[in-house]
C-alpha cells in the first residue's frame, strides 16, 4: 500500500491507499517537527491557534494512533512538501521511529510541463508549488469539465483548469485566518477577536471576518468569470482545504454550486505516484 503525505505549513495530512482506495487518513500539526533553529514567524500565524476566526475542526482530526498499525503494510510513500527539508527530515525521523521501513522508497511530487493529462501553462512549470500541481491532477480526475480549483488553507490558491486539461493559471491570497492578521498587527484600532459573517456588518469583529470572506469568494468568484469567458459552458467549482468549510455558504450565497473535497492533495499524490510506475 501507498503512504501519502501532504506536508504543508500548518499541518502535514496523510493518507493510506490501495490503489486509489483510501485506507486510512489524518494529519499532523507541522510545528512539531520544525527545528528550533527554523523561522518560527510563519508558525505563530499558522500553528496551533486554529485554522481560521470561527475554528473549523476537521471530520476524524488526527488519528494519530491508527497510523502505527498501518505503517507496516506500506510499501511506497509518496509526499508532496511545501514546508522545506527541515520538517520532512523531521517527519520521517518519526515515521521511522513509529514502524515505517527506513529502507522504503520515496516517490516525490515534482511539477512539470504535463502529467495525468493535464498540462501546465505557467511560465516555468517547475516553481508551481507542488500542492497545487496534485489538486489539479486530482480535480482532472475527479471531472474533465472546465473547473476552479481553490486550495483554502495556510494561503488560498484559486487556479483554472480548462476542459481539455490546460491548467491556464491562477492567484495566490492570504488564507482566511492569515489575512486578519496585518490588520490586528498593523492597525492600532483593531484587536484580535472571533466575528462571525454579517451581510452589515455592526462590530469590528465581524467586520474583519466578513472583509476576508468576501474578499476571498470574490477572488473565487472573478476567477469562474474568466474562465467562463473563454469556455462558453458552465464552470464547476471545487474546494478542498481546512478553511472550505467558511466559504462554502459565501459561495453559495453567490449562486454558486462548489463541492467540497477534503483530501484532494493526496488523492492527487496517489493518482500521480500510480502514473509514474507505468
Amino acid at each position: 500500500m501507498l503512504l501519502a503525505l501532504d506536508i504543508g505549513n500548518s499541518r502535514i495530512k496523510w493518507g493510506i491507499f490501495d490503489g486509489q482506495t483510501p485506507k486510512g487518513r489524518g494529519y499532523f500539526s507541522t510545528e512539531q517537527f520544525r527545528d528550533s533553529e527554523d523561522d518560527l514567524s510563519v508558525f505563530e500565524l499558522n500553528g496551533s491557534g486554529g485554522e481560521s476566526p470561527t475554528q473549523i475542526t476537521p471530520v476524524n482530526a488526527g488519528n494519530s494512533k491508527e497510523l502505527p498499525m498501518l505503517l507496516g503494510s506500506v510499501s511506497k510513500l509518496a509526499l508532496c512538501s511545501v514546508a522545506g527539508k527541515s520538517i520532512e527530515d523531521g517527519l520521517l525521523a518519526h515515521l521511522y521511529s513509529i514502524g515505517l521501513a527506513p529502507s522504503i522508497h520515496i516517490w516525490r511530487v515534482i511539477s512539470s510541463r504535463q502529467d495525468c493529462g493535464v498540462i501546465n501553462r505557467y511560465d516555468h512549470p517547475e516553481r508551481l508549488g507542488a500542492d497545487r500541481w496534485a489538486a489539479l491532477i486530482a480535480a482532472r480526475a475527479w471531472a474533465q469539465s472546465p473547473l476552479v480549483v481553490v486550495m483554502a488553507g495556510t494561503a488560498s490558491t484559486v487556479d483554472a483548469l480548462k476542459t481539455d486539461g490546460h491548467f491556464l493559471g491562477g492567484t495566490i491570497l492570504p488564507g482566511i485566518r492569515l489575512m486578519p492578521k496585518s490588520l490586528y498587527e498593523r492597525t492600532a484600532g483593531i484587536k484580535e477577536g472571533e466575528g462571525s459573517w454579517a451581510e452589515f456588518p455592526t462590530n469590528t469583529a465581524d467586520a474583519v471576518t466578513s472583509g476576508v470572506l468576501a474578499a476571498t469568494a470574490g477572488a473565487i468568484a472573478g476567477m469562474i468569470h474568466n474562465l467562463q469567458q473563454i469556455q462558453h459552458e458552465p464552470v464547476q467549482l471545487l474546494l478542498s482545504g481546512g478553511n472550505s468549510p467558511l466559504l462554502l455558504p459565501r459561495l453559495s450565497a453567490l449562486g454558486f454550486a462548489p463541492h467540497y473535497e477534503r483530501d484532494l492533495v493526496l488523492q492527487g499524490i496517489a493518482l500521480m505516484s500510480a502514473a509514474s510506475e507505468e
